[in-house]
């Protein structure tokens, strides 16, 4: 192998290992805020509390990653709107959501920094009535969801 070419694989290696190590501590920071900021409510196993209206995510969280309004909606809950975040941090926690509690078989969108961005910057006027609205037409679609039952 010529001193070129084993200088440029090196080179590609190390940026590689740069990007897998940059992802790496995306996931642990995000992993880090959902604990700090999420789990209070919906568990470090995000598995909610139905009868305190706070949903679980493992199998239904697909559904609102992959809903307009849904996207709308997780942009404007109170845990969100009071987490004290930046919008690229919002978006690596709900990406970190999605990864970990979405359905293996479903693909779904992830959330950007501009994205997140936009949609918080969108009134919404009461986010219970968003989600009974979000949560009336899936189920009219044949959408399985979690029981909510707040308020």
């Amino acid at each position: 192998m010529s001193h070129k070419r084993a200088g440029g694989l090196l080179i590609a290696l190390l940026l590689a290992g740069q990007l897998f190590s940059q992802a790496a501590a995306a996931e642990r920071s995000a992993a880090a805020n959902y604990i700090l900021r999420c789990a209070g409510c919906h568990g470090t196993e995000g598995k909610g509390v139905a009868s305190a209206g706070i949903p679980t995510f493992p199998g239904y969280v697909d559904e609102f990653f992959n809903d307009e309004e849904g996207r709308l909606y997780l942009m404007h809950v109170p845990g969100v709107v009071g987490a004290g975040l930046r919008d690229d941090e919002i978006a690596e926690v709900m990406n970190y959501v999605v990864d970990r509690w979405g359905k293996p078989s479903v693909a779904v969108e992830h959330f950007t920094t501009e994205e997140v961005s936009r949609l918080r910057k969108q009134p919404v006027k009461d986010v219970v009535l968003l989600r009974y609205s979000i949560t009336d037409r899936l189920a009219q679609e044949g959408v399985e969801l979690p029981e909510y039952t707040w308020p």
